[in-house]
């Protein structure tokens, strides 16, 4: 086991912000793969049931959706990577015939849905890309209903105990601790702003350890 940062070992860094073309769809089905732990605690503390209305700012390969949040009652889906759309959309090709789920293009920071229109939303490992975090924060609560949830979850954060500065060098991940995702949340219009923190692996056949993975929990009022 050891504690090296997995972008660092990957080549095209960008490609993790943003998978394009096979090489992406390639890493894509990987990071799912290697995205286990990240997947079981995001849905662990969302508790989607058979009534929600689900929305997940980030999909990747889709694999999520599929596993995780097939059985909502509507599910909704936006990423900033044409072909992450494609790859998703062939994953969850049965819900979204069944007309169950919708998957789109798009920016965190305006997010295509009317107001009040899902009941959760989650972000899972995408946060510390986004370029716009307060105007896609007031973007979620805008189309979560009333005590509608968020989680989201974060493996690389200020409190994981890891050395990350040639991980901020290469990239333009933003990385956050505790104290400042509540004022991130708080000040975006969030109640009951929690944080709480997981041991997990990242891509278990290398033996990546994630120390102190982290999950933000924020309700809409």
């Amino acid at each position: 086991m050891n504690n090296e940062i997995p972008h660092e070992d990957v080549a095209g860094v960008a490609q993790i912000a943003k998978p394009t073309g096979f090489y992406g769809k390639v890493l894509a089905r990987g990071m799912a793969l290697g995205h286990r732990a990240f997947y079981e605690n995001t849905a662990k503390a969302l508790r989607l049931t058979e009534n929600d209305r689900f929305l997940e700012i980030g999909f990747g390969s889709g694999l999520f959706i599929k596993k995780y949040a097939s059985h909502a009652s509507r599910i909704a889906g936006l990423d900033h990577s044409q072909d992450m759309v494609a790859l998703a959309t062939s994953v969850n090709s049965r819900l979204i015939e069944a007309g169950k789920a919708e998957l789109r293009r798009g920016d965190a920071s305006s997010i295509p849905w009317e107001d009040n229109e899902f009941s959760a939303a989650a972000a899972i490992e995408t946060f510390y890309f986004w370029t716009e975090p307060e105007a896609a924060l007031r973007e979620i609560l805008r189309v979560l209903a009333p005590s509608g949830r968020l989680v989201i979850e974060m493996s690389y954060n200020r409190d994981d105990g890891l050395d990350h500065i040639k991980l901020v060098r290469k990239t333009k991940v933003g990385l956050y601790s505790g104290d400042e995702m509540e004022r991130l949340l708080g000040s975006a219009g969030f109640v009951d702003v929690a944080v709480n923190y997981y041991k997990g692996l990242w891509f278990p056949i290398r033996g990546y350890v994630v120390p102190r993975g982290m999950l933000v929990t924020a309700t809409k009022e």
